[in-house]
């Protein structure tokens, strides 16, 4: 989906804000993005009504807006918000299905844009391998979820707005297309977070064996202190705070590494739960749609009966 630039400036279908007289010299315009939020903030429902309609004019972020709208809000300006995705929806249905037959089969330009972007990260890579490991695993599933992102805020729209009247054959192919398109990339999203787990495990288990030589190293030094041997001391004392600082190093990695592998699993179960009550929806909508045509078919058997046992 395409994102437009600068989109607080103003656009030639944007409104001016004043009245009968010319704006003054150096006024504002109020336009872009930032206008229509202005209008959409109004107490006066079809002052926002009108405003919606140019929301979808700016992208992503306009979107965003208007499912918002649905997601939040009753009343008239809720039923509008929703009409207007579904009525975009129906035109970037055939747009995607339409692009679907010949995207699908060009992908392999896209095979290696992941490692690209590793190789153009600045210095970001740490020498150790569980931090390098944990920081590609970050970069791989950031780099998914913005590729992810425009497929996710349709299906997101289709969720909020569309219900059985609305649910067109086109609409359901399009509601599929973008749960199959978004499998793949799901499923490196869940290699991506089990490298950040594999690479948290590791550092664990470092740390583990760091602590537990800390131990024994502390044992040592009490035995030399019962044997009143200085030197023996002094050097189990030395080893045992090096190591000591080992531990602290390490601890801190693992704090540092664990609380950033949650922050990656917890988006990404977020992100299985979007999809899933997505599934959900479309399948219920499915089964609503095929008991209306079942209904419908007994209302016209039973109609046809009558007319033909008990017609005049």
């Amino acid at each position: 989906m395409l994102v437009l630039e600068n989109l607080d400036q103003p656009k030639p279908y944007d409104a001016v804000r004043g009245g009968q007289l010319p704006p003054p010299v150096g006024g504002v315009v109020l336009g872009g993005l930032a206008g229509v939020k202005h209008r959409l903030s109004s107490s006066v429902s079809e002052h926002r009504i009108a405003a919606l309609t140019e929301t979808l004019n700016y992208g992503d972020p306009g979107l965003k807006i208007v499912i918002k709208i649905c997601q939040s809000e009753t009343g008239p300006v809720q039923r509008a918000a929703c009409d207007l995705l579904r009525k975009r929806l129906s035109s970037i249905a055939r747009e995607k299905l339409q692009a679907f037959v010949t995207s699908s089969s060009d992908t392999e330009a896209e095979l290696d844009s992941t490692q690209k972007i590793l190789d153009r990260s600045p210095g970001a890579v740490s020498e150790k391998n569980h931090d390098r490991q944990l920081l590609e695993a970050q970069l791989i599933f950031e780099t998914i979820m913005q590729q992810m992102q425009p497929n996710l805020l349709l299906l997101e729209a289709l969720v909020v707005s569309v219900e059985r009247e609305e649910f067109t054959n086109e609409l359901m192919n399009l509601w599929e297309l973008l749960i199959l398109e978004i499998q793949e990339p799901l499923k490196e999203l869940r290699q991506a977070v089990g490298s950040a787990i594999s690479a948290q495990l590791r550092i664990q288990w470092l740390y583990n064996q760091a602590e537990s030589q800390a131990n024994q190293l502390q044992q040592r030094a009490l035995l030399a202190l019962q044997k009143e041997d200085e030197n023996s001391v002094r050097l189990a004392l030395v080893r045992k705070q090096i190591q000591f600082d080992k531990v602290a190093e390490l601890k801190i990695d693992l704090d540092h590494q664990t609380v950033r592998v949650e922050t990656l699993n917890r988006n990404l179960l977020a992100l299985e739960s979007k999809i899933a009550e997505a599934n959900s929806k479309k399948e219920i909508l499915k089964m609503q749609l095929h008991f209306a045509r079942v209904q419908k078919q007994i209302d016209f058997t039973f109609s046809q009966v009558n007319s033909i046992f008990f017609s005049p």
